[in-house]
């Protein structure tokens, strides 16, 4: 079976992106975007919902993973609600504050762990040399004391 016409040939002839001006393209273009954005945005929140309900019978779970130990499923406080509620309709000021706490909350991190062990460490063992000293003294002693006790009733 061959056609006559092409397959263009009932097509409109000239772009369909010339019907409507590079202002009113980009604006349409920012609203899909927009609108992709929210769509993704509530499907993010709903598989988050989903994945909570579904380990909040592990208990152990809330040990591991930030925020789950605090959080109470039904009711949120009005302060972290506000915030939350914020951040929701402001994504731009969450992604701001983590870019500008994000590199300097690690590196004060890390250059305070180093010390930290360190020192904690030390601390330790000290603390564990201390404890075994009493511990020898008081058995030294308590060996003395039973010794004494033996010699006064033998």
């Amino acid at each position: 079976m061959s056609s006559s016409h092409s397959d263009t040939a009932f097509r409109n002839r000239r772009p369909p992106s010339r019907d409507l001006s590079a202002p009113h393209l980009r604006a349409l273009r920012k609203e899909l975007l927009l609108v992709r954005a929210d769509v993704e945005r509530m499907e993010l929140a709903q598989a988050t919902l989903e994945l909570r309900q579904a380990v909040t019978h592990f208990s152990w779970l809330k040990f591991i993973v930030p925020g789950l130990a605090g959080m109470r499923w039904r009711k949120a406080s009005a302060a972290s609600a506000g915030i939350g509620a914020l951040l929701k309709e402001y994504p731009l000021i969450s992604s701001i504050a983590s870019l500008l706490l994000a590199k300097p909350l690690r590196a004060t991190v890390a250059a305070s762990a180093k010390p930290v062990l360190k020192w904690g460490s030390l601390a330790l063992a000290a603390w564990e040399a201390y404890r075994i000293w009493q511990q020898m003294k008081n058995d030294s002693r308590r060996a003395a004391s039973d010794a004494a006790d033996d010699d006064s009733e033998g």
